[in-house]
């Protein structure tokens, strides 16, 4: 008897869950249906949001807030739906637009005055030509060319008011366009460019697709941000909704992490209680905001500030100095450096000068860039530059402090470091981990206390030890002394670029004409401390972008010409060019030869025996170390 209930048990259940899951398709089907009807999806795009819903294709990312690690989450819910919609508007943009061919188009991976880029201009010339150069004319023409498609946005009325100035497009370099072709999922009655931006957000709650909450949210930002098109609204949406849908998860990792941060004594059981407090229901509280209630944490707000570097950066050292009560520091002076870069801009370099412990403090870093004529924009707040604390954390290091001070940023519509609040936060390196791995939101700083200013000294003279200055004058040595010790230093590398011709630095993109390889031979040339002496050096580059897979290039040494060919392959240096130079160098049994350093994107002139010392010594002037650290799971 027992086992006939248990069977008809499970027998309810099943016929339960499979009335459960026919009564979630059709409020799917549903919710497809109702975006069609209220003329937002095509019948394509409807049918491919069906289509996507049957086969569990929808998916929301979701993004740690204490790692900033993404995971894609599958499933069909109201955020989800919401990322299908931005999808559809976004790939509905690159839907109505012309193919884009015109005289200034930038074809990824190509030289700017390519054989490929060189024929478009050259169409856009002829072209105008054949209208007597009448820009608005053959504009005109190319208008009533364009297919069908490219015509639906200006037949639309606007009614909400679209921004003054001009748009920048990007092309998509994957997804949709590219991977499948183009996709008219949107309505022809419903803009792409935001001239239907609210009436979007109005049928995306009459649907059922936003609360009320949501909705009222993105009615501020539509009447604070003018520039959101219906992609955006979307957008937003799915992000608020997904929050929704996973506010139970982010709240208890909040609290495991808010916990995590009581036991390493970066916030008290006070204000961990506060904060709960503050946090409204069903809300979890930034990274960023966390660091206003911290022990050593604080949050400014920039328009607060005065905007002369002279008045803003002592304000500055004052809320330090309140951080770090130990930092007690006297004799600051900030002064500014302006430098014309071009005729109508100014670049503008801060000195900050103190001293504290009996050792003077120098840090010089660029503050801004001004504009001849140009308004002061008083809708920002003070420009903080980020490296104005660098002398700080050099003291820090001096006093083998396990702590340094970083900054902390929250993105806003300006930019994605803010330009409105900034978090000043000291952290021992086990606190900082706690942090997740958002670059945006804490500064970069090395907890290496080799890099104090004795450690700097020490390096020094063991530099000089090794020969390695022996090409500079003793005015070059002394000044480059003094700037390595200005500020703090994260790096090898960083004190040995504060000495002319050590290292040659570049990202490998740098075959730009004219004869970007007899330029390399010269600055190789320059840094060997006279074992590399070419003569007779050939760079078949050429003072423009070559017509050629190849070119030639070579040079001579010890009576002995080399040569290789070189692949052109846009701005991309063949490192084949650094091979031949250092095989010339060994058969020409030269006293060292030019090794990979700062991650194969530097070189140092070395002997034999200088490779070995420094390599054994300071193996991370060669390869960064990685101590195969995983992220953090929480």
């Amino acid at each position: 008897m027992k086992a006939f209930v248990i069977v008809g048990l499970a027998l309810l259940l099943a016929l339960a869950i499979r009335f459960c899951n026919r009564h979630d398709m059709k409020a799917q089907i549903n919710f497809a249906d109702r975006l069609y009807q209220a003329s937002m999806l095509t019948a394509a795009g409807r049918d491919e949001l069906l289509r996507r819903m049957q086969q569990n294709e929808l998916k929301l990312t979701r993004t740690d807030p204490f790692t900033g690690m993404r995971q894609e989450i599958f499933g069909t819910n109201r955020a989800s739906i919401l990322n299908f919609c931005a999808e559809a508007f976004q790939t509905e943009m690159m839907y109505r637009m012309p193919t884009l061919e015109s005289s200034d188009l930038f074809i990824a991976g190509e030289a700017a005055d390519s054989k490929q880029q060189q024929a478009v201009q050259q169409k856009f010339t002829d072209e105008l030509q054949q209208y007597a150069g009448d820009t608005a004319a053959m504009l005109r023409h190319r208008y009533e060319q364009l297919p069908a498609r490219c015509r639906i946005e200006d037949a639309i009325p606007a009614e909400d008011s679209l921004p003054t100035g001009g748009w920048t497009i990007y092309p998509p370099l994957g997804g949709p366009l590219t991977s499948t072709g183009l996709h008219h999922w949107i309505s022809e009655r419903r803009s792409v460019w935001g001239k239907t931006r609210t009436r979007t957000a109005h049928d995306l709650l009459a649907v059922g697709l936003l609360d009320q909450a949501t909705y009222d949210e993105l009615q501020k930002q539509l009447h604070t941000s003018p520039n959101l098109t219906e992609f955006m609204v979307c957008a937003a949406a799915a992000t608020v909704m997904q929050r929704r849908e996973t506010s139970a998860q982010d709240q208890a990792q909040q609290q495991q992490w808010l916990r995590k941060l009581e036991q390493t004594h970066q916030l008290s059981a006070t204000q961990r209680q506060r904060l709960a407090r503050e946090t409204p229901l069903s809300q979890v509280t930034s990274l960023f905001e966390a660091v206003g209630y911290c022990e050593r944490g604080c949050i400014i707000g920039l328009h607060q500030l005065p905007r002369q570097p002279q008045a803003l950066y002592p304000v500055l050292f004052q809320r330090v100095q309140m951080l770090l009560p130990d930092f007690r520091y006297s004799g600051l002076s900030v002064t500014t450096h302006e430098q014309v870069e071009r005729p109508t801009l100014t670049r503008q370099d801060v000195t900050i000068r103190f001293e504290a412990n009996g050792r003077t403090y120098r840090n010089t870093f660029w503050q801004a860039y001004f504009r001849d004529g140009a308004a002061l924009d008083t809708t920002e707040g003070a420009q903080v530059a980020s490296e104005f604390h660098r002398s700080i954390n050099q003291w820090l290091a001096d006093q083998q402090s396990p702590l340094r001070l970083y900054q902390a940023h929250t993105p806003d519509a300006r930019s994605v470091y803010g330009s409105e609040r900034l978090g000043l936060l000291a952290l021992t390196e086990g606190q900082r981990q706690l942090w997740g791995t958002n670059g945006s939101l804490l500064s970069q700083e090395s907890h290496d206390n080799r890099f104090s200013s004795s450690g700097i000294e020490h390096l020094l003279a063991t530099y000089q030890q090794l020969g390695l200055f022996a090409h500079l004058s003793a005015a070059e040595i002394a000044a480059g002394r003094r700037k390595a010790l200005a500020g703090q230093k994260t790096s090898l590398a960083e004190i040995l670029t504060a000495f002319p011709r050590m290292l040659y630095v570049s990202d490998g993109e740098t075959a730009i004409p004219p004869t970007p390889y007899a330029a390399l031979t010269r600055e190789l040339a320059a840094l060997s401390r006279g074992g590399f002496v070419p003569t007779q050096v050939l760079d078949e580059f050429g003072l423009t972008y070559p017509s050629t897979p190849t070119v030639l290039f070579g040079f001579t040494l010890g009576r002995k010409a080399y040569r290789a060919r070189l692949q052109v392959k846009s701005d991309w240096m063949d490192s084949e060019a650094t091979d031949l130079i250092n095989r010339a160098l060994r058969e020409q049994h030269g006293p060292g030869e030019f090794y990979a350093c700062l991650d194969g994107e530097g070189l140092i002139f070395l002997t034999p025996r200088q490779y070995t010392m420094l390599h054994q010594a300071q193996p991370d002037l060669f390869e960064t170390p990685h101590d195969g650290a995983e992220e953090l799971a929480f």
